[in-house]
Parts: C-alpha cells; structure tokens; sequence
C-alpha cells in the first residue's frame, strides 16, 4: 500500500493486485482525510475488503443479468434436453414465477429470503398444492444451477429453500383412478351411440394400455398383423389441430415398444380404416386430422353423468389404461409383465392398483372357499 497526498489535503491511499484471470495487476483505492498510523490500519482493511470483492466478481460473469434472460438463456438448452411434453408444460408453470421474482430482478440479488416469500404465498394465499410447489422449486433449481454451471453466481440460493407444507385432505382413493366393468360397460354403450370414434379410442385405451397420447398418434404402418409398434406420441400442446404432430419418440425410453393385440382389438383396427381409409393417422376425425386430446377430456367430464357415472367421479382418458393394468392384475399377470407392456420402468400408481386389485382378489377367494 502507498500514501500520496492530494490538493485538498486529503491522502489517497492505493494498492495493486494481479487479476486471476488476465494476470494484469489492478489497482484499488480509497482517500480519506488524515494518514495518522490508525487510519492506515482502516485504509489498509478497506483496501483489502476491495480487492476480496474484486476477486470474487472476477469468478462472476454479468452482474447486470435479469431473471428474465437468465430464464431465457436456460429454457433454449432445456428444449433440447427434454420432450415437448414437458417443455411446454415447464413454460406455462415457470410464468407465475417469473412474474413473481420479477423479470427485470437481477440473477446476483435473488436469495433464499425471497424465494421462500414466493413459495410459502404459493401454498397457503395462492392455495397450490404442495405437489405444485415442488416441482416449482425443482424448476427454480435447475435454472439457478444452470446460472452457476454459467458462472453468473456462485451459490445457488434454492439450496437453502425449505418448503414450509400444508396439511392437506387427500379424498381420493385408488379405486377412482380405474373403472369397475359396470362403469366401463356404460361409457361405451352411451358412446356406441352418441360418437362412435371416441367409443372406438377407449376400447382400444382399455385393451392395449397405451397412454392416449400414444394411441392417438399411431399411423396405420404401426399395425402389423397382431401386433402395434409404440414410438411417438402425439404433439398437441399450443398447436393448431392441423400442426399436431407424431413426435420421434415415446414420453419415456420403456415406453418405445411392441405389444400384442387381442382379437377385440383387432377388429377395432378393421372399423377405424373403415371410417377413415385415407390419412396416415389410425385415429382421426371425419375430417382427416389427429383426435384433439382435450376435446375428448373435456367431453368425458361433461358426459360422464349422462353415462351414468357419479358426478365425483374423476373421469380423463388416462383412466382406461389404468383399467387396463387393473385387468391384467386381476387375471394374475405378473407386475413385471404388466409394466412391459405398458411402457413402465416404475410407477407408484401402477404398483398402488395392482396391489389394490389383488388384494380384492385374494378376499374373494377366501369369501369363496368358504362357500366350498
């Protein structure tokens, strides 16, 4: 450190340091108003917290960056990362939280403090599940990891985020999440009568198990003799029908597939090339496009009572293929064989309906034996 004496009177005080990164020597200072031997012990600490600060933002690149374009920069690599499946869902959960931290709030301001004020509003003013907000955070780390994997911050400040739960009421039980034969039955008699195409699609959903999206972007080439080839899915989110697309693969690796058709099967295959002999797509509308996945939830849920389903009843498209597997449970295939076929590695859902459906097997035998 060296002392020089200004014009006012005052004494600037200076010190150099070498650069990490360009190897330069850089200078800092600081003028204060006297150089008695206390005030260079002061000069000498300022000096050095200057050059602490110095280094550590030499390890930081853009100081100025936005939440925003931090958000931006990370969400052009995730596309590429993950299916459309999920990007898309990603992006409209990620919006409320961008408003929300603020998207002009720089990067290298956002701490735990904050972040934990925005989850716990989430929770108990916004009413948002805890499920929700987990998977927020989730999204919230991997994009301040991506920050850090970029050197705009050195510490991630979610890693200190502790989500402060709820209690929550969950009513809703493993049987709802299959149909009985009596409900399946009056779901397809009702749409046997009112849209044979959709009556059509929940047969094939509850004989083959596949996800609907899966089954709703099958080409006619996928059928071959008795068997389907499972390799896409269908690509609807923010599109138009007519830019629906078959994606280049499955929502996960185990779902890319060949399963068996049953002879029901089969003959709905006959009935679908019947009603649509040209187009590529096995499942189409009348006009020639892809089924819309939405319209046909939305029309489950504002049918279901006129089908005869309880109001409550949770009703989506995804119910047969878990009717499927609560089938094949039923008739004692085992649990591996069931997550083959429906492209499984794991599912806690899957694993809950089997072990539901046979113990409600197991009860009847017993109820039988003792009629014996």
């Amino acid at each position: 450190m060296w002392i020089e004496q200004l014009s006012n009177g005052k004494y600037k005080y200076s010190e150099r340091y070498k650069h990490p990164y360009s190897n330069k020597l850089k200078k800092v200072t600081i003028t204060l108003p006297n150089k008695s031997r206390q005030t260079q012990k002061e000069a000498q600490i300022i000096l050095n917290n200057k050059i602490a600060d110095a280094l550590n933002k030499g390890d930081v690149k853009n100081q100025n960056l936005t939440f925003k374009e931090l958000y931006d920069e990370w969400y052009e690599v995730y596309q590429k990362q993950v299916a459309e499946g999920t990007y898309l869902p990603t992006k409209n959960a990620l919006k409320r939280v961008i408003r929300d931290i603020g998207e002009d709030t720089l990067v290298s301001n956002i701490n735990t403090l904050l972040l934990n004020e925005i989850l716990d509003r989430y929770i108990y003013k916004d009413n948002l599940s805890n499920k929700y907000v987990t998977i927020l955070k989730t999204k919230i780390n991997l994009i301040m990891k991506y920050a850090i994997r970029k050197g705009y911050i050195k510490d991630n400040p979610v890693d200190k985020v502790e989500l402060n739960f709820k209690r929550e009421f969950k009513t809703e039980k493993i049987k709802d999440k299959f149909l009985e034969d009596d409900e399946y039955k009056k779901i397809i008699d009702y749409t046997e009568k009112h849209n044979e195409r959709y009556s059509l699609l929940f047969q094939w959903l509850y004989l083959t198990g596949m996800r609907p999206g899966e089954a709703l972007a099958l080409q006619k080439s996928d059928i071959h003799d008795d068997k389907v080839t499972i390799n896409g899915t269908l690509l609807y989110r923010e599109r138009k029908v007519s830019e629906m697309v078959k994606s280049e693969r499955t929502k996960t690796a185990a779902g890319m597939r060949e399963i068996d058709l049953p002879p029901k099967a089969l003959v709905i295959v006959e009935e679908l090339l019947k009603l649509s002999p040209k187009g590529d797509f096995l499942f189409q509308t009348s006009n020639g496009t892809p089924l819309s996945l939405n319209a046909i939830n939305t029309y489950l849920r504002n049918h279901k009572v006129k089908m005869g389903l309880p109001p409550d009843k949770p009703l989506s498209s995804h119910i047969f293929r878990h009717t499927h597997i609560s089938k094949l449970a039923e008739i004692g295939t085992p649990m591996y064989v069931i997550q083959d076929r429906v492209g499984h590695e794991d599912s806690k859902i899957t694993q809950q309906i089997y072990l539901h459906v046979t113990k409600k097997t197991k009860e009847k035998l017993k109820s039988d034996l003792e009629k014996l």
